[in-house]
């Protein structure tokens, strides 16, 4: 039998419950919204993972910095799923690699490639080659998101997120907040097109 004061720091409260949500949802908001809910997405899970202490500073910095902060977040929600004697599929490691793996591949073929190696390459991997490692960056990215919110979804005994599953009405206001500033941009370079003629 476990008391409160055997649990280790990084469990302050056995009650403490982490951001469930649908996978469905999540697609469909961080797709809607370019990627931007995602952020949101981020925040809630650190927010609920050490907020609870008053460190409402600490969420902030790990959403920001959530490339490198994503192993350590996958960790504690698998030792949380762990601590509930929850099946967990996938890795810290695993979602890391996923996570982090294609834009280093990215970056590789933009700044490691001399020009004269490049100028050898047919056109045609020239064009394909950027196009395969976006594909491949956006698809694994997707799955290593999907692997954390499963297990979370898991973690919490609904499986289908079906507690927040619905996109309601502040949904669509925080989709909306997200495309008014390119809205804008998009009226405010149209607006001085005729005087760039």
């Amino acid at each position: 039998m476990h008391t409160s004061e055997s649990l280790p720091a990084e469990f302050p409260h056995t009650r403490t419950q982490l951001y469930v949500t649908s996978i469905s949802k999540l697609i469909i908001m961080g797709g809607l919204s370019a990627g931007l809910y995602l952020y949101y997405w981020n925040y809630k899970h650190w927010s609920l993972i050490r907020g609870q202490r008053g460190f409402k500073i600490i969420p902030l910095l790990c959403t920001i910095f959530g490339a490198l902060t994503i192993y350590f977040l996958m960790r504690n929600i698998v030792a949380r799923c762990r601590q509930a004697n929850q099946p967990v599929e996938g890795s810290a490691l695993g979602v890391t690699l996923m996570y982090c793996t294609p834009p280093l591949l990215m970056m590789c073929w933009e700044f490691s490639l001399s020009e004269s190696y490049l100028a050898n390459l047919p056109l045609s991997i020239l064009i394909m080659a950027p196009i395969m490692l976006m594909l491949i960056y956006i698809t694994f990215f997707v799955v290593a998101i999907i692997q954390v919110q499963q297990a979370v979804n898991i973690c919490e005994g609904d499986a289908c997120g079906l507690q927040n599953s619905q996109i309601t009405w502040a949904n669509v206001m925080w989709l909306i907040a997200c495309w008014m500033p390119m809205a804008a941009l998009v009226g405010f370079l149209s607006g001085y097109a005729p005087f760039t003629k």
